[in-house]
């Protein structure tokens, strides 16, 4: 890969391999990214004792950032973008904090406020983004975004 980094800053590759160095470098990144979750969830299962020292805080602060940043990757349809987002939402936020429901680490006011609000979040962008782009079905967006047959000219 180093190799390859000191080609493409030569000038010596097409556009065509550095948009595929670009591409493999990006899904890379996501898919280490999506491994924290799952790592934590299986220290959960593994050591249920591990959850008292989580933070609910951090959880829920995890669970807001990506979930801010779902609409503009489907709205851009960038399937990357809205993978490690949504796995960000739903098992780093969502996925931990049933973990910590069930393990009594948090108020299941909480749990059902944030819940509820997760969902009525993901119902909410896929209604907007219908409406922006005047697309048959709520999940006419997610179709688009799988297939790539849309794409943002913005």
């Amino acid at each position: 890969m180093v190799s390859l980094v000191v080609l493409a800053r030569m000038g010596k590759l097409s556009e065509k391999v550095l948009l595929y160095m670009g591409g493999v470098s990006a899904w890379t990144a996501t898919l280490l990214f999506m491994w924290g979750p799952i790592a934590q969830m299986w220290t959960n299962y593994v050591n249920p004792a591990n959850i008292k020292g989580l933070s609910s805080q951090t959880v829920l602060l995890a669970m807001i950032g990506n979930g801010l940043l779902l609409p503009r990757a489907l709205f851009v349809r960038d399937f990357m973008w809205f993978t490690g987002s949504s796995w960000g939402c739903s098992l780093a936020g969502e996925g931990i904090l049933i973990s910590m429901y069930i393990n009594g680490c948090v108020s299941s006011a909480l749990f059902w406020v944030v819940s509820a609000g997760y969902v009525s979040w993901i119902g909410g962008m896929l209604h907007k983004d219908k409406r922006a782009y005047k697309l048959p079905s709520i999940f006419s967006p997610l179709r688009e975004l799988v297939s790539g047959s849309r794409q943002y000219h913005g």
